[in-house]
């Protein structure tokens, strides 16, 4: 008998979509995944569906100790428009209605790159992460990782992917996180 069938006597678990039918996690993922999220990505009304209860934490969180969850440094479509320009990249449409609506800085559980016309407000935003750190524009970072990696889309001619990857500062390959923006918003500043 393999060690994954069941044996008389003893409690099997039922298996969860992240862990499959053996019950076991998978050797190789790649995708990361929660299993309350689809691998084909999160819409716009799912994603504020699943971020309001962070909305309203960050609220009473402000409210009672001067303290945000959401810092919400919001871009207009004129500063997406230039920052794209200046960058000579195309944004994905999932992420530039994100920043237009929830901003960057602190979301729950990530930092995200703000998007501002005025870089020299903010030592950490877009544009200025990724002219330093990324000149080339084969990778556009949006996040980082706290370990001088970052989380981002890969450029194929001037046009960002939709998909987010975590590329290492120092070696590896990089790694898929998500198909997208959103999707990668809910796993990594949503966490449970």
């Amino acid at each position: 008998m393999a060690d994954d069938e069941p044996r008389p006597g003893r409690a099997v678990s039922p298996p969860t979509p992240l862990t499959g039918p053996t019950g076991r996690l998978p050797t190789a993922p790649t995708v990361v995944s929660r299993p309350r999220h689809r691998l084909s990505g999160v819409d716009l009304p799912e994603f504020d569906a699943l971020a309001e209860p962070l909305r309203q934490k960050s609220a009473a969180s402000e409210a009672e100790f001067g303290f945000a969850l959401i810092e919400g440094h919001t871009a207009t479509a004129d500063e997406i428009a230039t920052a794209e320009r200046r960058m000579a990249v195309i944004l994905p449409q999932k992420y530039k209605t994100f920043m237009m609506r929830h901003g960057g800085g602190a979301f729950g559980f990530i930092e995200l790159f703000p998007i501002t016309a005025s870089p020299e407000r903010y030592g950490n935003e877009l544009c200025t992460v990724n002219d330093h750190e990324f000149p080339d524009r084969d990778f556009v970072a949006v996040a980082p990782v706290g370990t001088g990696d970052h989380w981002g889309f890969p450029v194929t001619n001037g046009r960002c992917h939709d998909e987010v990857w975590f590329r290492f500062h120092d070696a590896g390959d990089d790694e898929l996180v998500a198909p997208d923006f959103l999707h990668f918003v809910a796993i990594h500043g949503l966490r449970p």
